[in-house]
């Protein structure tokens, strides 16, 4: 009778996973688990190389003017949502880890953040011919660019090691379903709307 009773529950148990996952397809706001989803790290790992890849291109931008302007805006953009990730579900994940030199990192971050979100707010207040505009956005250049490498080299291998596969693909989902709400609540497509949207077109 036992033995019944527990089937029964784990049946319960998976067909509410079921519906959850389920559910997180139609909105995108799943608060657990997801075995699709990529673990932390990898998530930010990507959204990094993106970032690097946008500034490539404003750099060899020809044209400082407008597509300058276009490359660090959609940057901007990108970062904005980075951050949020970074500081309300990776951030406070890592504030438990046993080693000092990765939670010292966590604070250094969330200061670099503050410098970041300041160069942000400056470089929307400008046009791309502007003469502060191209000094700023190479700022914002340098800052970010090591603010992700120190992240990749020192804090990524040490929440991977203490934190566990595990874990980490529960943030993964965590972050996607809070990434999903943002770019809803700013009306930027996702990158499978994108996608979607391609498609229907071509």
């Amino acid at each position: 009778m036992k033995r019944q009773a527990t089937k029964t529950s784990k049946s319960r148990s998976e067909d509410h996973g079921v519906i959850s996952r389920f559910m997180a397809s139609v909105t995108g706001e799943y608060s657990g688990p997801k075995a699709e989803s990529e673990p932390a790290t990898d998530l930010l790992k990507a959204e990094h190389d993106e970032v690097r890849t946008l500034f490539k291109e404003f750099k060899d931008a020809s044209d400082e003017g407008s597509t300058g302007k276009r490359v660090v805006d959609e940057v901007c953009r990108k970062l904005e949502v980075h951050a949020q990730l970074e500081e309300k579900v990776f951030y406070p994940a890592c504030r438990r880890l046993r080693n000092l030199k990765a939670r010292k990192i966590v604070a250094e971050s969330l200061e670099e953040h503050t410098i970041v979100k300041k160069l942000i707010k400056e470089l929307g207040g400008l046009s791309g011919r502007d003469e502060s505009f191209q000094a700023k956005a190479t700022v914002l250049k340098e800052a970010v660019e090591h603010h992700a490498d120190e992240e990749e080299k020192d804090l990524f291998p040490v929440a991977e090691d203490e934190l566990g596969e595990e874990r980490l693909h529960e943030l993964g989902a965590e972050m996607e379903a809070l990434k999903a709400r943002l770019l809803r609540a700013s009306g930027s497509p996702s990158r499978v709307g994108r996608r979607q949207s391609r498609r229907s077109t071509g």
